[in-house]
């Protein structure tokens, strides 16, 4: 029992280490993260010189972990992040998922900065994004006509075949509009963060249209940082919160604990015999270790005993059943006893023996359970199966089942004759009934 104190104790202080150790400490320039679904997001990203920009690359071609998008722990280390064109004919994974969203707006609330562009508002649009931005989504145009984009007095070119997302702010401050007096940029506080939303194609506006967009993603960005409350930070709790629920989703750490819970279950009892031997075989470095002072009781009243049912060593021990059940299948794996099943005769219970001692066993425990069959046996060397059956008032069929039953475990010999058989007692039999 020492023994899994100390590995349980060991392991409560490696989860909890874990759990408590900090995130990286991010350098003097602002770090982003850009979500890319092309190359073209990927061209976009690199023109923000002057922040530490990481790509999180979600193509088709050759995705990333998508799973990072979910991860608050993973968000909160960057002042920035931007989903510019997440579109869904590149996009691995399909739709923003619900939990992908929640981190999101957690980001946002605990400082961060996110901008969307078109596609990645539109095509993953619901009524959580327009809460975040502080928008409404009215419809989308996509006239072909050329528009201006005027952003702190200066004109931008824009096709509109790239298509505009026309949106009502709710709460939104309007920070660029087109010539026709839609908003094409907005910005809302959320939480400590800042959000905004392009409701053109950024990407295509800079890669194919005017590199010159690359100073409004600039300057945006910089307003963003300005306007937050604070950086993203999150709390010691917060940290374990997430990890803790991080690690109990992981299949590794659900199978180690399933594991572990099936060697409790083991240890306790509650198993049947066939999962305990299973359990104490795949731990036995440890299980071999437990319960010595038991095992070594156990041992000792087998040698007396030559074969008992676990019911009787429990009651021999004063130990319950199901106590002894674990340092039994110790014993077994260690190829010091073994385990005989007793539901062919109709027991719901199990014979331990020591090990090399079985016949021995068997016989002493038929010896006391069919003990007036047994002595007939011994004291009629040769009796028939129906002179026994007619001598005792049994079914012969009964009888017959018993013997063979016996018979394969060397307590008496079965010889066929005509009609019938003959019973020998063995050696280990016929010692029980000796004068």
């Amino acid at each position: 029992m020492t023994t899994i104190r100390v590995s349980l104790l060991t392991l409560t202080l490696i989860i909890f280490l874990l759990l408590l150790s900090p995130l990286a400490s991010g350098s003097s320039t602002p770090r982003m993260l850009v979500v890319c679904s092309d190359v073209e997001d990927v061209m976009m990203a690199n023109s923000m010189d002057s922040f530490a920009v990481d790509i999180l690359y979600l193509g088709k071609d050759l995705p990333d972990d998508r799973s990072l998008l979910s991860s608050l722990e993973y968000l909160a280390q960057y002042d920035e992040i931007w989903i510019p064109d997440l579109n869904l004919q590149l996009t691995y994974g399909g739709k923003l998922s619900q939990n992908e969203i929640d981190a999101l707006k957690q980001y946002a609330e605990i400082g961060g900065v996110l901008v969307l562009g078109l596609n990645t508002y539109v095509q993953h649009w619901s009524r959580e994004l327009d809460e975040i931005l502080g928008v409404s989504l009215l419809r989308i145009k996509s006239s072909g006509d050329v528009v201006y984009i005027n952003y702190s007095g200066k004109l931008y070119l824009y096709n509109t075949s790239f298509q505009i997302a026309v949106v009502r702010p709710v709460g939104a401050d309007v920070i660029a509009s087109y010539s026709t007096g839609e908003p094409a940029i907005t910005e809302a506080h959320y939480g400590k963060g800042v959000v905004v939303l392009m409701t053109f194609n950024p990407v295509k506006a800079v890669v194919e249209q005017d590199e010159n967009y690359a100073a409004i993603y600039k300057d945006v960005a910089m307003r963003g940082l300005n306007g937050r409350a604070s950086k993203p930070e999150l709390s010691t709790g917060k940290i374990i919160e997430l990890k803790v629920k991080r690690l109990t989703l992981n299949p590794i750490f659900i199978g180690l604990m399933a594991f572990a819970l099936l060697f409790l279950m083991a240890y306790l009892g509650y198993l049947p015999w066939g999962l305990t031997l299973a359990m104490v075989a795949l731990t036995f470095p440890v299980s071999m270790h437990t319960q010595r002072k038991l095992q070594k009781k156990l041992t000792d009243a087998l040698e007396v005993l030559a074969g008992a049912t676990l019911r009787e060593l429990s009651e021999e021990l004063g130990v319950e059943p199901k106590r002894l059940k674990f340092p039994v299948a110790v014993l077994k794996i260690s190829r010091k006893a073994e385990i005989i099943d007793l539901s062919e005769f109709g027991e719901r219970d199990v014979l331990i023996t020591l090990r090399g001692k079985e016949i021995e066993g068997v016989a002493a425990w038929a010896a006391d359970r069919y003990s007036r069959l047994m002595e007939k046996v011994t004291m009629n060397p040769g009796i028939r199966v129906l002179d026994l059956a007619r001598s005792l008032n049994m079914p012969p069929y009964d009888v017959l089942e018993t013997l063979r039953h016996l018979s394969k475990h060397g307590v008496v010999e079965l010889r066929k004759i005509m009609f019938d058989y003959e019973v020998y007692p063995t050696k280990a039999l016929a010692r029980w009934f000796e004068v």
